[in-house]
């Protein structure tokens, strides 16, 4: 198959398709050792942990917690001070860092999660969210995983991260910004298109329930990325009931179940898209982007901002569905 350019509408960059580079000789050997050291968050070991925030389930039987990074990027002590240091400017690195344990168990990973356990680690995010919102210095809230070596996991039990941040990212500003703009300018919502050109294109929807729909873009920027979209008007995970957390829970199930299937235990990062949560007007619609880290970022995208993908999108949409 020749190589393509497809546009991704919702990250507005072009993505350069060539089958053909899935080809090349791989001739570096990475081994993927763990550890045997205590985990420090397995059950019995929470004494190895700062003092936790919030948990679900009983002491002894708790089933996800959330506890503050031992080793943080940003202090939630710190002040909030920003400096010229010569010609530059520089800021105090205000913040927070929490670790969410998603299991007890140590090898439980998320492929193998069932329905309830999305639903508690889902519904864990958005009580910390609500939180961490009431203090209002706080702007921004990046809540991610990184799943194996390749997605710069330095952990092997399963856990995601948060961290909050006194100010919005340039890339969160612009799309906040262009969320807004398309609403004003075509008086509909963006997401919603881009559900209807998606599913009119009919060849990458993986799975749909009454509040969410996963799908492999049509302009994916890696081999089997996977984007799952809330078909409601909710902009946030905090802002989510009961029955779209359930929902949410389900499809997460589905997505991860054939992504193990496929893929087996790769390495993945995840993030979970909640936009402008302190702007009541926020104008993101939740959605969760799942990146397989199958191949190495290298020199033309840092380049050029232009990512080449070696696996059309619809033919990943067969692979997952086993079709």
């Amino acid at each position: 198959m020749n190589s393509k350019f497809r546009y991704n509408k919702l990250l507005r960059q072009w993505v350069l398709f060539a089958p053909s580079r899935a080809k090349k000789p791989i001739n570096i050997d990475i081994l993927n050792k763990t550890t045997t050291k205590q985990c420090p968050f397995d059950k019995g070991n929470e004494h190895l942990t700062p003092n936790e925030l919030i948990r679900i389930g009983d002491e002894q039987n708790w089933r996800c917690r959330v506890v503050p990074n031992l080793y943080n990027a940003l202090s939630i002590d710190d002040k909030i001070e920003s400096k010229k240091v010569g010609c530059f400017e520089e800021k105090s690195g205000f913040g927070a860092h929490e670790v969410i344990i998603e299991t007890p168990n140590h090898k439980k990973q998320m492929f193998t999660y069932t329905t309830q356990e999305f639903f508690d680690y889902f519904t864990i995010i958005g009580l910390r969210l609500n939180d961490l919102k009431k203090d209002i210095r706080l702007k921004y809230f990046s809540v991610f995983k990184n799943h194996g070596i390749d997605a710069g996991a330095s952990q092997e039990h399963s856990h995601s991260q948060l961290i909050a941040m006194p100010f919005l990212p340039k890339n969160i500003k612009d799309d906040m910004s262009y969320f807004q703009n398309y609403k004003d300018e075509h008086q509909r919502d963006f997401f919603d298109d881009l559900i209807s050109d998606e599913k009119n294109f009919g060849k990458t929807i993986l799975y749909e329930n009454s509040s969410f729909i996963a799908l492999n873009p049509f302009a994916s920027k890696y081999p089997f990325e996977i984007l799952v979209i809330c078909k409601d008007d909710i902009s946030f995970i905090g802002k989510c009931e009961d029955k779209e957390i359930y929902a949410l829970s389900e499809t997460m199930n589905f997505v991860f179940g054939r992504l193990y299937k496929a893929l087996g235990n790769i390495s993945f990062n995840m993030m979970i898209k909640n936009g402008d949560i302190q702007n009541e007007n926020n104008p993101n619609r939740l959605h969760i982007t799942i990146t397989p880290r199958l191949y190495k970022t290298a020199g033309f995208e840092i380049d050029s901002d232009i990512f080449i993908n070696t696996f059309i999108p619809e033919d990943a949409t067969k692979i997952l569905l086993g079709e």
